[in-house]
């Protein structure tokens, strides 16, 4: 299976990541914390077996079939079950290690004359790096049989699976002819592989790949009677205001060609609104309530309408679609991680849509609407709809984190803090910020008007008291605070003639390049969405 180069540089991540894991644990074990190292009696079967120095060649290939195993991952729970076994692994290893300590004694056998030079090497740096101690179990047998049994696991064509299984055997029997090892040292890090590639799977189940510490908790379901009520009564307005983009009084194409600058900033905001289609449907699908699920699925359907008819406005003017820049595409690519069963990415979701809502309606919407090249009627009649179907949406998503931020107040909130999705999102919202302001700044748009939305973020805990002890809001809240900061220093070189937009949008379209060579068309086939080229019909 081709691999897009984003792919293959998180896949390199993840082994350096049990790289380190590895090396951590097997430092740790070499401390000699509680004994020293104890040396055990050769029996019959360890003299038997000879020392076979080229063999060594085979023991080493672990470093680089762990990486082959993880280019070969297909899904983010074999992923979570590699990595697990990798930690399990070394770390009952690094505990024997701990409390029972042993040693090999390697001078009864030296390194014979008449190797070939590059044998000769490999064996003594192998020596040098790997001091005899720590011998049972044997880490290295017991991190090819976790490795091999998880990487089987996911091998479709089940002749195939068996390739890992011979793998680890012949690591196996190398760790006792390249004289690292006694022989006991073996079943004994077999059995830890083994105990590790199903501690792995209890872990992480096959059929999640949410980490057990984000499946815990509620789903989406009012709790107060209010909201309950007013939830119902939206439910009757959303649904009896669905409208199509066929009402709207599009007028006969084609009309005069857009400007370049705009054509991106209208790609950049089909992405954005497809992105928040994508964000209501898997809080759809986590919604207990009818009432809610309902809602959410109307949202999702409008995000997708509001995202098709820029599309027809990017039509109606013959130009072009283009594929996301780095901050959508960063956005994009996270919906492999997004679990609708984990109550970290449920919330984180929930909290995200409005903030960015709330900045994008404050901002890019109304300046489009007034846009010369796009102001008539038809668009101002478009606008209007996407603003009404947005108030609605801020208006069930603040009502869910009210009540999220009441049940998971204080130190029971910490726990949402874990989701390494706040992470990937901090840092995909500053390039996806920079996409579309960048190109609005560079039309006209004035950075000022931002700062009224920022300060009824920031101050939004005023009129919702539960948000005042809600760990995720405060994320959102430092965010707004450097949005705000961002804002005012930008205003601030701009009115001092010393920011240069023009080097800004240059750079977006370099970024645009990195976006276009990490993913490809293949992001977007994976979502669903049109191709670059292709126009609404």
């Amino acid at each position: 299976m081709l691999r897009s180069p984003v792919e293959i540089v998180k896949r390199l991540i993840f082994w350096v990541i049990g790289l380190f894991v590895i090396v951590f644990f097997y430092g740790l074990g070499k401390l000699e914390l509680v004994a020293t190292p104890t040396e055990l009696p050769l029996t019959s079967l360890d003299r038997a077996i000879p020392f076979v120095p080229w063999t060594v060649w085979l023991y080493g290939t672990i470093t680089w079939t762990s990486f082959v195993a993880w280019l070969s991952v297909r899904e983010r729970a074999d992923a979570a079950r590699l990595m697990a076994a990798i930690t399990v692994a070394s770390a009952a290893c690094a505990l024997v290690f701990i409390v029972w300590p042993t040693t090999f004694p390697r001078g009864l056998y030296p390194l014979p004359e008449g190797l070939g030079a590059r044998t000769l090497a490999e064996l003594a740096e192998l020596r040098d790096d790997d001091s005899p101690s720590n011998c049972f179990p044997s880490l290295h047998v017991a991190l090819a049989w976790g490795i091999a049994l998880t990487w089987a696991s996911w091998i479709r064509r089940r002749p195939l699976a068996v390739l890992p299984i011979a793998w680890a055997l012949v690591v196996s029997v190398t760790t006792v002819t390249t004289k690292q090892h006694y022989v006991v040292d073996v079943p004994a890090g077999m059995l830890v592989g083994a105990f590790a590639w199903w501690a792995a799977r209890r872990i992480i189940p096959t059929e999640r790949a949410t980490p057990v510490w984000m499946r815990t908790g509620t789903r989406l379901e009012p709790r107060w009677e209010a909201h309950q009520a007013r939830l119902a009564k939206l439910r009757e307005t959303v649904e009896a205001g669905q409208w199509s983009l066929d009402e709207v009084d599009w007028p006969e194409g084609p009309l005069p060609p857009l400007d370049p600058t705009l054509v991106r900033l209208v790609n950049e905001l089909i992405y954005v609104e497809e992105i928040a289609g994508m964000n209501f449907a898997i809080l759809a699908r986590a919604s207990k309530s009818e009432d809610l699920r309902v809602l959410y699925t109307c949202f999702a359907e409008e995000e997708k309408r509001h995202a098709d008819g820029l599309r027809r406005v990017l039509e109606l003017h013959e130009a072009p679609l283009r594929p996301p820049g780095l901050g959508n595409s960063m956005v994009l690519d996270e919906f492999d991680a997004l679990d609708p069963e984990s109550v970290g990415d449920v919330f984180l979701i929930a909290t995200a849509n409005p903030v960015f809502e709330t900045m994008l309606d404050a901002g890019t919407v109304p300046f489009l609407r007034e846009h010369p090249a796009l102001a008539s009627p038809w668009f101002d009649d478009f606008v209007k709809r996407i603003t009404r179907d947005e108030s609605a949406h801020l208006a069930v998503n603040w009502m869910v984190i009210r009540e999220a931020g009441e049940r998971y107040a204080g130190l029971r909130g910490l726990r949402l803090l874990l989701n390494p999705s706040i992470l990937r999102g901090m840092i995909a919202v500053p390039f996806m910020s920079l996409d579309v302001y960048s190109l609005a700044h560079r039309l006209g748009y004035r950075f000022e008007t931002l700062l009224p939305a920022f300060g009824k973020l920031w101050r939004l805990h005023r009129r919702y008291p539960e948000l005042r002890w809600f760990p995720l809001w405060w994320v959102f809240r430092t965010f707004t605070a450097a949005g705000a900061i961002a804002t005012i220093v930008t205003a601030g070189l701009v009115r001092a003639g010393l920011l240069f937009v023009r080097f800004w949008t240059t750079f977006t379209s370099l970024t645009d390049l990195v976006a276009r060579f990490a993913w490809g068309r293949a992001l977007l086939a994976k979502r669903g969405l049109p191709l670059p080229g292709r126009v609404a019909s």
